[in-house]
């Protein structure tokens, strides 16, 4: 594939939990930041919240642009290459309720304690920890294409 998608996703944290989302594709289960991709003509915090309403059906707030960071697949792979843009989500209006799709099938509050046991794509976690101990985080990293 020769496309680049860049995907925009929301940091969301309360109570010491994390909100991510659940994926099953191929076989496999994964969690990933909520967000999704942009569209042409659309910002990328336009694109954020546009993903968040239709993925839980909640209206956010944005924050600051936290870090980024790309999966390149193998070459002479079907995957997409794909850049991942995160930003802090400072406020979540509503109840979150989700709106599965082929892949979508859940969500769930992740105990930040427990991060590092699920598997979470893109592989985010280094800048993910390094937000949550108040430290900057390393902003923009090539992720290994087997982590998560």
């Amino acid at each position: 594939m020769d496309e680049i998608r860049v995907r925009v996703a929301g940091l969301y944290i309360e109570n010491k939990q994390i909100l991510l989302v659940k994926h099953r594709k191929d076989g496999q289960e994964y969690y990933l930041l909520p967000g999704g991709g942009q569209n042409s003509g659309e910002s990328m915090t336009q694109a954020l919240e546009r993903e968040w309403q239709e993925e839980l059906n909640v209206e956010i707030t944005t924050g600051k642009y936290l870090f980024s960071g790309e999966s390149i697949p193998p070459l002479n792979s079907n995957k997409r290459h794909v850049l991942q843009v995160v930003f802090e989500v400072d406020k979540v209006n509503g109840n979150i309720l989700l709106s599965p799709d082929n892949t979508l099938i859940d969500f769930e509050w992740v105990p930040l304690v427990e991060i590092n046991s699920i598997r979470l794509y893109p592989f985010c976690k280094n800048q993910i920890f390094s937000v949550l101990n108040g430290q900057k985080p390393e902003l923009y990293m090539t992720y290994n294409w087997q982590d998560g």
